[in-house]
């Protein structure tokens, strides 16, 4: 089935979000132990955060009026927000407020191509700390940022935290990475579910009051962040794009 990248609106979100609640029971990626254990069906939704935390707050305020209870992972060394900063902070707080889930998004420091995961054990573990004293609350989950293969399909728990690349997290897994869904459009992907379990990613970064397709919406992100900055657009377009891999294949 061709990708399909046709409609980028909080509407259809919405419709798709509401699919989801209509066929799972939903749970953050901290209750993956115990839901695993049963036989419910069950969704999870996980935001990863690679550029803005205003726009993971805009959805975290949409999906706690849709009834949705969310997992956002965010990083804690991305090169267009800083966790640490007071705005920031009021941001995760009010993602946390909408009662979502916050965990890390972690970016190996080094090529674990052929490394297991728990092989960084000790640096999630440390990162996963810094993060907890910023949110004054646990960190439960973890996701990668660009995982490379070795990173996928592994243990259920890295660092003592959900790994959301874990084996039985993928049997049934949809995504928007990159800016297209590569099963499909998901709603008639749902009609063909795979697993009991579905894990859904979605980027806030894509994701607005009107449907824009993803690169000119990715280029109206980069001109506010480079006019906060007052740096060139095009410097800031060429790092978002190696930071997100947006035009890879």
């Amino acid at each position: 089935m061709p990708a399909w990248s046709a409609e980028w609106s909080y509407e259809y979100l919405r419709r798709l979000m509401a699919k989801v609640q209509s066929q799972y029971a939903l749970a953050t990626l901290a209750a993956v132990p115990s839901v695993l254990e049963g036989a419910a069906r069950t969704a999870f939704i996980r935001h990863d955060v690679d550029v803005s935390l205003e726009r993971a707050r805009d959805l975290a305020v949409l999906e706690q009026s849709w009834g949705i209870r969310a997992t956002y992972h965010v990083m804690l060394s991305c090169p267009f927000y800083d966790i640490h900063e007071p705005h920031s902070r009021e941001l995760l707080a009010a993602i946390r407020a909408c009662g979502h889930e916050v965990g890390l998004h972690y970016h190996p420091a080094h090529d674990e191509a052929t490394s297991p995961p728990q092989g960084a054990d000790a640096e999630i573990s440390a990162a996963c700390l810094r993060l907890e004293h910023v949110l004054g609350a646990e960190v439960s989950s973890v996701s990668f940022h660009l995982p490379s293969p070795g990173l996928i399909g592994g243990p259920l728990r890295v660092a003592n935290r959900v790994n959301a690349y874990a084996k039985p997290l993928l049997d049934w897994y949809l995504s928007d990475s990159r800016g297209r869904w590569r099963e499909g459009e998901p709603m008639l992907t749902l009609d063909e579910p795979r697993s009991s379990h579905l894990q859904i990613l979605v980027h806030p970064l894509w994701w607005g009051v009107t449907s824009e397709e993803p690169p000119k919406r990715l280029g109206v992100l980069v001109r506010e962040l480079a006019t906060a900055r007052g740096i060139a657009f095009e410097a800031l377009a060429a790092q978002v794009e190696k930071h997100i891999l947006v035009l890879a294949t």
